[in-house]
């Protein structure tokens, strides 16, 4: 079993310092810029008197120092659950979510994501940004992103925000010494894989050469190099010498991610081990991360064994990320593609990035070093309003969509994490390489420092205490202290219930809803709002196993989608149109069912003969067509759940749909099997022809490439695989590839540019591709759930419905939320 989505924490994150405020951002075509530079401004008339620089905060800013809180917010402290806490307090190096909602309180971002998670700046907005623009070369070789900086912020300490706290966060992050979760050096930002490896443009070159020549996969377990056009042999040799070291690196990523994402999964697929054992035993860590990807399992006693057969006592034998490669080697050889050793990635780096980075490290740095990227600069330029600020430019080559959600850093206080070190700071205030120097921030982990709203105290007692930032740009919070209380998992409700904290998210359930609708008892105080999840469940109908486009339609026609709504979600889940989870801001408005249900089975029972097949009208038989493999039988499928029917959404869209089928002489053959989701990647070869599943949190950003590329040349993952796109692609009817080939096109176009309105018409188009091709059905979008005490919170402070997304909850403004 390969997990990949897990239960969020309360969902605030760094969306605690949100608002709502949009700001105009259209990207424009311009000459291609090698060398950043700031855009050209006006320059003021001269004059005498001198021009007053006032902050940059709104008019109406509440002041508590001015006016003085009152009542319950004055004395009384909001109380919030969150989960275990790792203590690991850090813009850095926080890894969990719950860690990373404590951080979030004390921060500001370069940008804001507003609740349909698009990137905003102003004077209204809690971003360090005025204003930013997003520029690509007409080439489109280069995209170019300028922020222009607010004046007279303030860090909760009163220290001025400048464009050096904003050098020093990228530059931390791009370290070739980081060690945190940051995918922000992935980004390719000019010269940061110089910097990151202190290395040169012809050695990267060299690199690139190699990695395109790439290795081909021997049956004996070895590999043979395919040689690289003008790179010498033993210079490729010595680059792929690095593999199993890299390899080792690789396994152990997705060790620490499984352990930092996962751990609510221990009691459930690693008993009889607990999470705490876990945390404190290496040999668990990665038997632990093994068994949740797929390459091993515990039997009841404790025992590991891994995919390979051997079995281990984790007290005593060791478990390590080299036994982990050993285990992926033995599953793909030296299969390096995206359906080989790079489908088991847990973050943004492959298999070959980790060998680039060993090889240079040992084999191709700069002497002296690499001290900057030349693709971040800073200066000053002038604004509209006619007032000097300071600014900062990035510059990415080629166009990348994703790059906006990455560059909107956490703008962490240079002078506050370098305070007391020891060592030879450079001009960008990061000690380039240093391990000593990620240490000494690390020795920050226990007490982070920014200019949000909340002011951090204390961690004491499973309690995070904060007292209010007055000097917070968007003002004075309501609420003069903040706690975050660790609940234990299953318990939030009680907390609530119980008075221990005043906010919580359980999961959600119909059987809370109708206790709080009640208002009885414990209920009577409380009341809950509904949001939905990141994700959307799909019934999956497999394109090599079912060939024919009509017959993926009839069965499509079939599935009464509603029901999983009428006889399983009710209130908790909305039903489904398009294979795109409804909260991304790509999803179009009201679109409609491409499969209406037809509950007679004539629409289905049109598609089949449509189709060729055969129906007897005397014994109500559908049969397979002439020339089939199966010509003269009964047509007949089967669908697959991964539990009982009565236990999974979409077990009496099955049920019905086996009937409905029933009355054109069509057999359906119900199945639950507890590994299907496991089977998925191979779903072909397993048998699997038509099942039901879920997708996880696919993120901001709408990109189908990974699951709806189908040109196999291009595309190798497997999401693409299990739904049957590749074969369709290269062996479908002409409707299918015609289909297929607009379908790529859109794909790619909707990565080429930054305007979103132009990508909204593109996925738009796509989509209705998508769900038309009758791969990929999709159900319903479920909701997950906050309940709070409205006894102590004041409800017309909260957000609510509409303005209540996976991207903002209800207290998201949190320096507006007010007591009773």
């Amino acid at each position: 079993m390969k997990i990949k989505a897990f239960k969020g924490s309360l969902a605030l994150i760094v969306t605690l310092i949100l608002i709502f405020t949009a700001v105009s951002c259209t990207p424009t075509a311009v000459d291609p810029d090698p060398t950043p530079t700031p855009a050209p401004a006006e320059t003021p008339e001269p004059t005498d008197e001198p021009v007053e620089v006032l902050p940059d905060l709104p008019a109406d800013r509440y002041d508590a120092r001015v006016t003085p809180r009152t009542g319950n917010n004055a004395t009384n402290p909001l109380v919030v659950s969150t989960g275990t806490l790792d203590g690991k307090f850090s813009p850095f190096f926080a890894t969990s979510a719950y860690d990373t909602d404590v951080v979030g309180m004390t921060q500001i971002g370069l940008l804001h994501y507003n609740k349909d998670g698009e990137p905003e700046a102003g004077i209204d907005v809690p971003s360090f940004a005025y204003d930013y623009t997003m520029e690509v070369s007409a080439d489109n070789t280069l995209s170019t992103y300028t922020f222009v900086l607010k004046n007279g912020i303030t860090f909760s300490d009163g220290t001025p925000v400048t464009a050096k706290d904003v050098l020093f966060s990228m530059y931390v992050l791009s370290d070739p010494a980081y060690d945190g979760s940051s995918t922000f050096y992935t980004m390719k930002i000019q010269g940061i894989n110089e910097y990151r490896l202190q290395t040169s443009a012809d050695v990267l070159k060299t690199v690139d050469a190699i990695l395109e020549a790439g290795i081909t996969a021997n049956e004996d377990g070895t590999f043979t190099i395919n040689p690289a056009d003008g790179v010498a042999m033993e210079v490729q040799e010595k680059f792929w010498s690095y593999l199993d070291e890299a390899g080792i690196k690789f396994a152990q990523e997705i060790i620490d991610y499984v352990n930092t994402n996962y751990a609510s999964y221990i009691e459930s697929y690693f008993a009889p081990y607990t999470p705490d054992q876990v945390a404190e035993n290496s040999n668990m860590q990665a038997a632990f991360g093994m068994v949740l990807w797929g390459f091993g399992e515990v039997d009841e006693e404790g025992a590991f064994t891994d995919s390979m057969g051997k079995t281990y006592d984790l007290t005593t034998d060791t478990v390590d990320a080299k036994v982990y490669w050993e285990n992926i080697l033995d599953a793909y050889g030296y299969d390096l593609s995206d359906a080989g050793i790079n489908y088991e990635k847990a973050g943004d780096l492959t298999i070959q990035d980790y060998v680039k980075e060993a090889y240079i490290a040992a084999e191709g740095q700069v002497e002296g070093g690499v001290p900057s990227i030349s693709g971040i600069t800073t200066g000053t330029v002038t604004s509209d309003d006619g007032v000097e600020r300071e600014y900062v430019k990035v510059v990415i080559e080629g166009v990348d969509p994703t790059a906006i959600f990455k560059l909107g850093v956490s703008v962490t206080p240079f002078h506050y994490y370098t305070d007391g070190y020891t060592g030879t700071l450079n001009e960008n205030g990061v000690d380039t390489g240093s391990k000593e120097f990620m240490d000494f921030l690390k020795t920050k982990n226990d007490r982070p420092v920014g200019a949000g709203p909340y002011v951090f105290q204390e961690y004491k007692d499973n309690v995070v205490t904060y007292t209010a930032n007055d000097d917070f740009m968007l003002g004075s919070p309501k609420i003069q202290t903040f706690r975050y209380q660790e609940i234990s998992l299953g318990a939030e409700l009680d907390a609530v219930k119980t008075g221990t904290v005043h906010y919580s998210d359980p999961s959600a359930s119909m059987t809370i809803i109708n206790d709080i609708t009640s208002g009885e008892g414990d209920y009577a105080k409380l009341a809950y709002t509904l949001v939905d999840n990141d994700g959307y469940g799909y019934i999956g109908i497999q394109g090599q196993a079912i060939p024919e486009f009509e017959v993926r339609k009839a069965l499509a026609h079939s599935f009464n989608v509603q029901l999983s709504i009428d006889d399983y979600y009710g209130e908790l889940a909305s039903v489904n149109y398009r294979t795109m989870t409804k909260i991304l801001w790509a999803y179009p408005d009201n679109p409609e069912n491409l499969f209406p249900y037809d509950g007679t089975g004539e629409t289905s029972k049109q598609l089949f003969l449509e189709a060729g097949y055969i129906y007897d009208e005397a014994k109500n038989i559908m049969m397979y067509p002439e020339g089939h493999e199966k010509e003269g039988q009964q047509v007949t499928f089967k669908f697959t759940l991964p539990s009982e029917a009565k236990d999974h959404p979409a077990g009496s869209i099955f049920i019905d749909s086996q009937q409905v089928l029933e009355k054109i002489g069509v057999k359906v053959e119900l199945e639950s099997d507890t590994n299907l989701l496991s089977k998925l990647s191979t779903a072909y070869e397993s048998g699997i022809q038509v099942w039901a599943a879920a997708w996880g949190s696919g993120g901001v950003d709408p990109d189908m490439f990974q699951i709806w590329y189908s040109d196999p040349a291009v595309n190798q993952g497997t999401s693409a695989a299990r739904s049957g796109l590749y074969y369709l692609f290269e062996n479908g009817s002409e409707e299918e590839k015609a289909m297929l080939v607009e379908l790529n096109e859109l794909i790619m176009a909707g990565r080429s540019t930054l305007d979103q309105e132009e990508r909204k018409a593109i996925y738009k188009r796509a989509l209705e591709l998508s769900t038309g091709l009758a791969v990929e059905i999709p159900t319903y979008q479920r909701k997950n759930m906050y309940v709070y005490n409205k006894d102590v919170i004041n409800s017309a402070s909260l957000f609510s419905g509409e303005d209540v997304t996976p991207f903002q909850s209800p207290l998201s403004y949190i320096w507006n939320v007010e007591l009773n």
